[in-house]
């Protein structure tokens, strides 16, 4: 084996190491953004959730300020 074999050998084994350390980089950065937009999906569920309960209780009130309003104007 020449000096210029091993070389390349080396400097091919060097790129694949340093092109794995970017992949698993990569893949630890897009399983994190994975898990926050499942986190962020639950938030704005939960979140549409408590709107929708409190818009329920507004219109209940607002229905109960409308009856007693209407027995006034009898």
């Amino acid at each position: 084996m020449t000096w210029e074999i091993l070389a390349a050998l080396i400097t091919i084994v060097g790129s694949l190491i340093a092109l794995g350390t970017v992949l698993a980089k990569l893949v630890r950065t897009l399983t994190k953004l994975d898990d926050t937009l499942v986190q962020l999906r639950r938030d704005l569920d939960r979140l549409r959730d408590d709107n929708r309960e409190s818009h329920r209780r507004i219109y209940e009130r607002l229905e109960v300020q409308d009856r007693r309003l209407g027995e006034l104007e009898r």
